[in-house]
């Protein structure tokens, strides 16, 4: 059986891969055309509504494909044709009828197929529209007549109808006749307001003027007349005359509508909404007819008034405005240039495949020298050039984005056709703005607090494309790249935000394309910088706050790695840092960093930029998950760290600037818990640590950001406190610091953590515990008093969690009593830590003295659980559930210690529970579990008990009976500790054999009923409990692999076969889920044991955990393939859970001769073999 998670594939993402709504979209296509080519409704003033409801549909379907318009290709011409047909004789209809003023069409009965139309062009672009528009000499008076009467009648046309017929015409203007021998005279066209004299005029000048009634319109509407226009002027039959006269008017335009109407204050008044529309509609003409001209002899008388236009200060308001006076520049540069071939134009793109392959040091150093003699052949540069360039290097500063990415294009463009010396200038000249308002210490780091961000993401815009384009050559190379990598780092702080990404992108970007310039040149540059480059990008891929950036970073870094293979690891690293594993920032921060840093040339960098760079960072998120990266990479390199990072770091914690005082004393503390070792053995690193808390200025503490300061400090301690530092005098000065903590700080969760391991690691004096105690009467400051509360779940004494036990109910405020409670729970939290290091299971200390403290707070008081109750039912639940499953520990005094606990709760607190399911869990409870004989030391088992719970054999017999509560809040709890116990040796088989022989004392359904108000428990609830405990969270969960194994021994031992058949699906979905693309071997080989175990149940299993054992042998793991063919053997050969029929000797001989655990071609042939013949049984049994 093929995997379900592969089998949804294609379910998973949106994007189209074709059109797959084509059968029902020409369909209503065929409906909308038949329902508007009917004339009688061309009279009506409305489109019907069936007619707009299948075109808002059509649409909407369109809509989908914008991101993916070529899927439209195969059907376009059938789409706009069909539509054209119905407007081409609406058209010509409509003209006729303007000879005939009894018979009317409405100007609005097309609106639905224009509006379809625009939806058209706007998905897949005018252009390509256009192709399949009628261009014959008969439509051309049609349209325009009706153009003309559209602009008439304004108000009543539809813009998407205009901006279509507007198209039209643009096409039209492109006939290979004289417009003249067309021209009818048309002398019936109604009067236009703003073109009084047009009656008067040929047909070629009525089509300029009416171009320009539609320049002033905003929308698409302008865009349509502007190419309109371009391409009308740009005929040769009328751009000798009308050229230079549209131009003039052009410039007139312009000019007139910047000038402000506040003559007294130009500045304060400003450009209004129909100036600036005039300015560019006549700006967009400009841009599209210097693209569409053949040479600009005609715009020589022109030239010097087009650049007065250019550079008037009248727009600096307008960005849109801005960015096409930008790109008119550029295209009229364009036009005044030849165009680039390859012996003036591209300084690397040799057209020698030996010159791009070569690695030869000698033959890239003699590259170079040519690249620096290169000579270009004489090439007339019109003066106006300079000009020109110098308004695209301005607009490079300009505040807009858009108009930057103009204006680097354009130079890009321009330089490629400039002689090589005059493109290496405005190469040297965009270097230059980086180094403009920057200033390099003596240890050549660049400063760039003084410089603006706009100016540095022009620059690097302009390099990029400069780069692309091959205009960059070796000693430019060496100049520039350095200020790109500083830019991959660049980030000005202007109050409480930053600014800077968009140049750290932009900085990516030349990165990306500085790769794929091809010259051996500047393969021997790239030689020398890679480490540099390198390390930066990774840096910046793992690091950077935005993850754009750090995608950016990794696409750099890849373009590198597949175009120059000079980056150090260049694709392991890149299988780390790919475009997923760095768009989640955690992931990217604290997994992805660790992974590289194993690789010496990264590792040093990335910890010197994560302690210069990011731990100081302005956004607190960054600087604590900086901080986490810190705990993991650097016990990679300790003594790198104590030698060259600590210092500065420790010099930083005095810092008046908040954001680096916080990063500082986090990093400290991080370094100092991770490295202790390390430190503790210098005596100058620790010396320089335990100084930290006495170094930072009391007043840091005292006014304006004192409560991230004290938080930090209190991280500080608390990390101390963890790696057991010896502190020496300093317990009393830490002390006051978490006091001071716990009453300034609103949020003092992290703070409560650290204070618990101070307090472990130090005990507090009589008088400490009782400063803690005072914070919590009702003298104190009520946020002050909630966080002392909360912090008296680190204290142990019997006192202070009898308060504890009051404040519960007794609290003033609704916080106070939560925090009571959270402090309470903190006892659970602690009963189910089960750390394990060199030293073995040290959690169990903490589960130990979590159940003493437990036990003291149930002690004395018979009424302590009934007021927990009643304040927090759910805390109390979760309570009892952790006692159950503490009675299944591995360790006998742990476990005595539960089941103590648990008697003394049943059967010595008084109990009022008013929930129905908890008060018959406790009265089954009380029926399960007797009383005992007093006793809370628990270290040798009861005397005079009916059954002991140091004997795990009884204790696991008894205490299994309790998964019959009702109450599901109780039974999951133990049934997870008797899964957990039962996975380890020696206790395990007790565990297991006590739930096996439960399970058959219970009936067969369970899990079948579970609609019923109260399902019964049965043998399918223990099959559902094993699906739940495999559904956890596979990277943080520590039960997939107990419940694994305790699955596959009770399924052997034949204790779940009673099961209802429904039941077992699940189980194999989640086995399966936790197998998918698992990279764990050990948990992979219990997963694969299940299956084998799973196909002895049912036929149905057997064929669906067939086909998972088949599929995983071709596994990666050799270990895998040999445990998968073992259990393949077994089911099929031994079992025979599939019937194989006559291949059954071929099959094992297959699988028990092959060595699946070697990787040779005889491995491959055998496993192709071996699902030839398995496959077809598995499908033939399905049938």
């Amino acid at each position: 059986m093929s995997d379900p998670v592969q089998n949804n594939a294609e379910d998973i993402g949106s994007v189209p891969s074709f059109f797959r709504e084509h059968g029902e979209f020409l369909q209503s296509l065929d409906e909308v055309a038949t329902s508007a080519s009917n004339v009688d409704s061309w009279a009506l003033p409305d489109v019907s509504e069936e007619e707009m409801r299948l075109i808002r549909e059509m649409k909407k379907t369109l809509d989908v494909y914008q991101e993916q318009p070529t899927c439209l290709d195969p059907y376009l011409e059938r789409i706009v044709s069909r539509l054209m047909a119905v407007v081409q004789e609406y058209v010509y209809a409509f003209h006729d009828s303007m000879e005939e003023p009894e018979s009317l069409i409405s100007v609005t009965r097309m609106d639905g197929i224009f509006d379809l139309l625009y939806t058209l062009c706007k998905v897949r672009g005018y252009k390509v529209i256009l192709r399949f528009f009628p261009h014959g000499v008969t439509d051309v008076e049609p349209v325009f007549a009706t153009l003309w009467r559209f602009s008439v009648d304004f108000e009543a046309s539809s813009w998407p109808a205009r901006y279509a017929l507007l198209i039209w015409l643009s096409l039209l203007a492109m006939i290979p006749f004289d417009i003249e021998t067309i021209d009818s005279g048309m002398t019936d066209l109604p009067a236009i307001a703003a073109l009084a004299t047009a009656t008067n005029m040929s047909l070629i000048k009525r089509w300029v003027e009416l171009g320009k009634l539609f320049l002033c319109k905003p929308g698409c509407e302008m865009e349509g007349a502007a190419v309109m226009l371009s391409r009308l002027l740009s005929r040769r039959d009328s751009a000798a005359i009308l050229q230079p006269e549209f131009i003039e008017w052009a410039a007139r335009e312009i000019t007139d509508a910047a000038r402000p109407v506040d003559s007294t204050n130009a500045i304060k008044s400003g450009l209004q909404i129909g100036s600036v529309l005039r300015i560019n509609g006549a700006l967009r003409v400009l841009c599209h007819l210097f693209s569409a001209m053949d040479s600009h002899t005609s715009l020589d008388a022109q030239i010097p008034l087009l650049l007065d236009i250019f550079q008037m200060d009248a727009f600096d308001q307008h960005s849109i405005t801005r960015k096409l006076i930008s790109k008119a520049v550029q295209r009229l540069a364009l036009l005044m240039l030849p165009a680039a071939n390859a012996e003036m134009g591209r300084a690397y793109a040799r057209p020698s495949l030996r010159a791009n392959l070569s690695n030869n040091a000698a033959y890239a150093s003699a590259s170079e020298r040519d690249d620096e003699a290169a000579e270009s052949p004489d090439v007339e540069v019109p003066l106006e050039m300079e000009a020109f360039v110098g308004i695209l290097l301005q607009k490079l500063h300009d505040k807009d984005t858009i108009v930057r990415w103009s204006a680097a294009k354009g130079i890009g463009r321009i330089s490629e056709r400039l002689p090589l010396a005059l493109a290496r200038e405005i190469v040297l000249a965009v270097g230059g703005i980086l180094k403009d308002e920057t200033l390099v210490d003596d240890k050549g780091l660049i400063d760039v607090a003084m410089t603006t961000e706009y100016s540095w993401h022009g620059a690097l815009l302009c390099l990029a494309e400069l780069s692309r384009r091959g205009m960059l050559y070796a000693p430019a190379l060496r100049q520039v790249v350095p200020w790109v990598v500083r830019g991959l780092t660049y980030e000005i702080q202007r109050g409480d935000y930053s600014v800077g990404s968009n140049v750290r992108d932009a900085a990516c970007y030349v990165m990306w394309s500085l790769a794929r310039i091809p010259n051996p040149s500047s393969r021997r540059v790239f030689a020398e910088m890679s480490t540099e480059m390198a390390t930066t990008l990774i840096s910046v891929a793992v690091f950077d706050r935005e993850s754009n950036v750090r995608r950016a970073a990794s696409a750099a870094f890849q373009e590198h790695v597949g175009r120059q293979s000079a980056f150090p690891h260049g694709i392991a690293v890149l299988q780390l840092a790919d475009f997923f594993s760095v768009g989640i920032m955690r992931n990217a921060f604290v997994v992805t960093s660790r992974k590289i840093a194993e690789f010496d040339e990264y590792r040093h960098p990335l910890l010197h930029h994560l302690c210069t760079v990011t731990v100081y960072h302005w956004d607190l998120k960054t600087r604590e998950l900086a901080v986490k990266a810190l705990r993991e990479l650097a016990p990679l390199s300790p003594e790198y760290v104590r030698t060259h990072l600590l210092p500065e770091i420790v010099a930083n914690v005095t810092s008046p600037f908040l954001a680096v005082r916080h990063g500082a004393i986090t990093a400290v503390a991080a370094i100092a818990e991770t490295i202790a070792v390390e430190l503790v053995s210098h005596t100058d690193a620790a010396k320089m640590v335990l100084e930290v808390a006495d170094s930072v200025p009391a007043r840091y503490i005292e006014d304006f950001g004192a409560s991230l300061t004290l938080a930090a400090l209190a991280t500080f301690m608390g990390s101390l406190s963890r790696a057991r530092w010896n502190i020496g005098d300093a317990q009393e000065k830490y002390f006051a610091l978490f006091e001071l903590a716990l009453i300034t700080c609103k949020t003092v969760d992290d703070i409560v953590v650290d204070f618990t391991s101070f307090v472990d690691a130090c005990s507090l004096t009589p008088d400490q515990r009782l400063r803690i105690v005072k914070h919590t009467q009702v003298a104190s400051s009520g946020t002050s008093r909630e966080s002392f509360v909360l912090a008296l779940g680190a204290l142990e004494k019997q006192s202070d969690l009898e308060l504890l036990c009051s404040l519960v109910t007794e609290g003033t405020t609704v916080e106070i009593r939560r925090n009571a409670a959270a402090a309470l729970g903190q006892f659970c939290t602690r009963s189910r830590d089960h750390s394990v290091d060199n030293r073995g299971d040290v959690g169990s200390w903490v589960r130990k003295q979590s159940l003493h403290s437990l036990a003291s707070i149930f002690a004395g008081d018979g009424q302590t659980f009934q007021r927990l109750n009643k304040c927090d039912d759910e805390l109390a639940i979760r309570l009892l559930g952790q006692i159950l499953c503490s009675t299944t520990e591995k360790i006998d005094r742990l476990r005595v210690a539960a089941g103590r606990m648990l008697e003394v709760l049943l059967h010595e607190q008084r109990v009022e529970a008013a929930d129905s399911r908890l008060w018959e869990g406790l009265v089954q409870l009380q029926r399960l579990v007797p009383a005992q004989p007093n006793n809370f030391s628990g270290d040798a088992g009861v005397k005079g008990s009916e059954f002991s719970w140091a004997d795990p054999e009884v204790a696991f017999t008894r205490i299994v009976q309790a998964l019959s509560v009702s109450d599901e809040r109780l039974r999951q709890p133990l049934f997870e500790g008797l899964v957990s116990t039962g996975s380890a040796e020696p206790l395990g088989k007790f565990a297991v054999g006590a739930v096996a022989a439960y399970a058959e004392t219970l009936p067969e359904t369970g899990a079948t009923v579970a609609a019923s108000a109260q399902p019964e428990w049965g043998v399918g609830g223990i099959v559902a409990e094993l699906t739940r405990l495999l559904l956890t969270d596979r990277q943080t969960s520590k039960i997939i692999n107990p419940a694994l194994i305790v699955a596959d021994q009770l399924i052997e031992q034949g204790a779940l076969l009673a099961a209802a058949p429904v039941s077992w699906i699940p189980l194999y979905r989640a086995t399966q889920r936790v197998a998918f693309k698992l990279r764990a071997p050990l948990r992979l080989s219990l997963c694969l044991k299940l299956y084998g175990s799973l196909a002895l149940v049912s036929e149905e299993l057997s064929r669906m955990a067939v086909g998972s054992l088949l599929a995983h042998m071709a596994h990666p793991v050799l270990r895998i393939r040999q445990t998968a063919a073992d259990q393949l053997f077994s089911a099929l050969c031994i079992h025979g859970v599939v019937d194989v029929g006559d291949d059954g000797d071929e099959i094992g001989r297959l699988v028990s001769e092959t060595e699946w655990a070697q990787e040779s071609a005889g491995v491959k042939d055998a496993r192709a073999q071996l699902t030839a013949l398995v496959r077809p049984r598995l499908a033939q049994d399905r049938n």
